[in-house]
Order: C-alpha cells, then structure tokens, then sequence
C-alpha cells in the first residue's frame, strides 16, 4: 500500500506534535469517540458524523457552538461552514483537512490509523487503554518510548525516538546531580540525531540557565538554514509555546517525569517514582522498520500492537495504593513548603483559574487537574494533620500531579478515625455535561465508604439548577433510605473556599441537611 500522508522533502526539523489538543488528558476521550467507528470508511459523511460526535460528547468544544441547544444537523452544519483547513495529509481542503488535527497525534502514538477513504483501525494498545487494562500515562509512556520521528507522518530525516532520548539525557543528568531547565528542553527539540552525550556537552558548554530568549538566539545560529537540509527556524512563540508546550505536556502526561519550579526557572527530571518503569521501557529497545518508517499501516501495525504479557510486566509497575495513603499529608506539606504557599495565595491561584487570569507557577498543569491540586492544598492548610487528606490524582516525586484520578474513585478523599469526606471537583460549566457526567457517579464514590460518617462537596465554577437539584433530593433519597450520618451539598467555587477558608465545611453540610429536614416537615405537617 503506497504512502497517503503527502510531505515536502525530508529536512531536519524541530521536534513538533499538533498544537490543537492543547490537554494530551483529552486523547482518550478523543479516541473513545474514534472507536466506536472502527471498521468504517473514512469518507466526508463519515468525517461529518465523527466530527459532529465530538462535540456531543464534550470531547472537544467551540465557544461559538451551544451543543445544548443545536440539533445534529445544526452541529454539521456549523462543522461545515465554520470549520476549515487547507488540504493536509490527503485530505481535502475543508472540514475534512480540519478533522486531521484531532488524528496527527494518535496517529503519530500509533494508536490509530485513519486515513481519507480508508477504514478505520484501533490499535490493541488504545483498546487496552479504552478497556482500562492500561491507565493513561501508562498507554502513553508505552507509546512514546515507540514513537519514532522519521515516519509516515513526520517527513524528517531526524531518525531516532526523540521521548528515549530525552529520557537516557534525564537519567544521565540525575546520575550527576543534575536537571535539565526548561530552555534546556527546548534546545533537545532540536536534536538532529539523539545523541545524548553530545547534547549533555552542548548544555555544559552554552549555560542557557532559565534565558529563553538566548537559548533561541543560539538555535538561529546552529540550526535555521545553516545547510539545505536544514529550513528555517520557526518565530520564538510558536518554537516554545506552541511546539515546545505540546510536546512537554505529552511527555508530562506519561508520568515518567518529575517537575518544580524554583525561583521560577522550570526543572525537569525523572519522576524516581517511575525509574523503575522507564528502565523497563528503555530496556525492551522497541525499534521501527525502514518500511515502516514510509507506510501508515506498517508503522500503525508495528508500533501498535500489543500482547496480555505486555499489559501484565507494565501493571506490575504500578505504585501501590499503600505509598499515596501513608505519604500524601506529607507531600501536600513539602508542596507547600517548596513554594511557600499561603492561603492568600492558594485562594488567589484558586480564583485564577475560574477567571481565566494565567497562573504562571504551575502553568505546566491542565485546569482541571490544577484546580483539584489548589483545592487539596487550601484544605489541607485548613486542616493540616486533623486528617488525611489524599488527593487521588496521580503525581509525581515532588507532589505534582500529571493524570487525573481513575474513574471509578472519587477526586479528594479525606479521612479521619469514623468520618470520611469526599470532594468533587469540576471546571465543567455546561449544565447537561455536569448533571450527566458528575452527579451519580460522585453519589455512589460516597456510598464505597464504609465509614460511619460520610460527607460530599461537590465543586464547580457555578452549580446548574437541575445538578442542585439532584445533590438535593440525593440528601432525601438519603433521608428515606434511613442513612442518617451522609451529608451532601453542592457549591460554586467561592462559596465553598469561603466555607474551607472558615474552617466549618463539615457544619455547613450538616446545617444544610436540616434545613432540608425541617422544609420536609413543614410541608408534610
């Protein structure tokens, strides 16, 4: 089968993966949408219907699109006229060309194969992914430890996995008491040939330190149109926050690496919580073909599959549960300290997220997750060691988180002796999206608990009526069902910072709930 993905020449080039997934945590529910239409033939109709999927199910959205209120033919039609890009990788000009920045990536991972009039194909590593044999960063850590740069997809002659090479210079740079800066980074985009000693001695030699602006200086000089396999450079913003950014954040999303901010220079470093795992990775020496690296089906075949032995030696790395448990309170306190966080300044960066004012320490996390991270920490500084507060993300050796939750556990849970409090936390502002997706679920988090007492806050920017609603007539349900000691409230944002910052979380649940009781009395009297 010829190639279909139709490229210039091969240069060296910038490491890059499409910019428009900004949140790599949006993959799955991107190719949990693709899924459903494996085996059929990627024509326009079939384009229209997947793209028009998309947006129903959240998993990308348009500020100039209200899902809620539009029928399926207003979404297509609005793909349709609103949504274009020039002709790219054999697809026409059009919506159809504007579909390809939701596949490049997956593509690329070898997670997919989706090509213009073709059928759909699913790799066995996204199934084990969309079956949760595999967690997210683990799909994805298998994936760019396979990834390849010279490919179908990618007309470079840069011919090496650029994620190993980051890794063995990270690893390398630990052994010697090193990180590796944040422009630093930038700079290994660059690599020509992944030569990871050669990079550690250009570092040494230049001390880029946290200097953005002379780190780019310096890739003008050795890399833009210095011969004519090398084109010219890209302006500075799209080379760090637009390339730079997005391959950054996938590379976070597989947990193998560990992040902080100190004096506000961005480290980088192997996450030791992972060692274990990336050595595992590094030491299966996953290779790609010289024909594989010219054909789409033989790069999607090679790289994709997967086999149950595979899934099993990647579980057995997994952190035991025992280690978050023992050790959070810990960790949120180090965080803390590290960044000499106040509760002035936990609330401020609480509230800079629900403005969409930038952040600019942790600028590095996806909304969702940081503010399920802020909340974790203004608790516990409320309530300090009275409980434990364990937040259920995954984080790295420095506390940061890099994946959200699984799905079948709660977001914050907070324990002490016979009371168990469960926060739920959302950014999600669309009422049929939050009543849909963050009510029942959170609902039967709480009834897991065997505790004596339970209590659940759920959290949002603003509570929809019919989600308030449903948080309501569940403390009834709850009253009916003669469980006495479970405490449900809904709150927008501020109020329930307000509540925390008051330190009467617990009080105000309980307040609402006989209120409750007692307008039940009333009316039944």
């Amino acid at each position: 089968m010829p190639n279909k993905v139709k490229h210039g020449k091969r240069l060296y080039k910038q490491m890059a993966m499409e910019v428009a997934v900004r949140n790599p945590e949006r993959y799955p529910e991107i190719l949990s949408v693709f899924a459903k239409h494996e085996g059929e033939v990627l024509d326009d109709n079939r384009i229209l219907e997947i793209y028009k999927d998309l947006f129903t199910s959240r998993a990308i959205e348009s500020n100039k699109l209200d899902v809620d209120s539009a029928s399926d033919d207003d979404i297509k039609q609005f793909i349709k006229t609103s949504l274009s890009h020039n002709n790219e990788w054999g697809f026409p000009t059009g919506y159809q060309a504007a579909f390809t920045r939701y596949l490049k990536t997956l593509s690329e991972l070898g997670f997919i194969y989706m090509q213009y009039n073709d059928r759909i194909a699913i790799s066995e590593t996204a199934k084990a992914l969309l079956d949760k044999k595999l967690e997210v960063s683990e799909a994805f850590a298998l994936q760019c430890i396979r990834f390849w740069r010279k490919s179908p997809y990618r007309r470079v002659l840069n011919d090496f996995n650029y994620f190993s090479f980051v890794l063995k210079v990270l690893l390398k740079l630990k052994d010697a008491g090193h990180s590796l800066s944040y422009p630093q980074f930038i700079l290994s985009l660059f690599s020509d040939d992944g030569d990871v000693d050669q990079f550690i001695d250009t570092i040494s030699s230049i001390k880029l330190g946290n200097d953005i602006d002379a780190m780019y200086n310096y890739i003008l000089t050795k890399y833009s149109n210095i011969d004519e396999l090398h084109p010219k450079v890209n302006k500075q913003q799209t080379v760090v926050n637009d390339y730079g950014n997005t391959v950054f954040r996938v590379l976070q999303l597989t947990g193998l690496i560990s992040v902080e901010n100190k004096s506000g220079v961005l480290l980088i470093s192997v996450n030791e919580n992972r060692k274990d795992f990336l050595m595992y990775l590094l030491g299966e020496n996953f290779t790609v073909t010289e024909d594989a690296k010219e054909n789409e089906m033989l790069y999607f075949t090679e790289i994709g599959e997967i086999t149950p032995q595979l899934i099993a030696n990647i579980a057995s790395y997994r952190e035991p549960e025992s280690l978050v448990l023992t050790n959070y309170n810990a960790v949120l306190h180090k965080v803390i300290c590290d960044y000499s966080i106040t509760e002035e300044k936990i609330v401020d960066m609480i509230k800079s997220i629900t403005s969409d004012n930038k952040e600019k320490m942790f600028w590095y996390i996806q909304k969702p997750l940081k503010l399920e991270f802020f909340i974790s920490i203004l608790i516990y500084l409320k309530y300090g060691d009275e409980y434990i507060v364990k937040p259920n993300y995954k984080a790295d050796d420095k506390g940061i988180p890099y994946q959200h939750a699984p799905g079948n556990i709660g977001d914050i849970n907070i324990t002490s002796g016979t009371t168990n409090w469960l926060v739920e936390v959302t950014l999600i502002r669309n009422k049929t999206q939050q009543l849909n997706s963050e009510t029942a679920n959170c609902i039967r988090h709480l009834l897991q608990s065997d505790s004596e007492n339970n209590y659940l806050s759920f959290v949002a920017p603003t509570v929809c009526p019919d989600t308030e609603e449903f948080y309501r007539n569940s403390v009834i349900g709850m009253i009916i069902h003669d469980e006495e000691n479970c405490y449900i409230k809904a709150y927008n944002i501020n109020d329930f910072v307000d509540i925390t910052q008051r330190h009467i979380n617990m009080p105000d649940m309980q307040s609402y709930k006989e209120n409750i009781v007692t307008q039940m009395r009333k009316k039944f009297a």
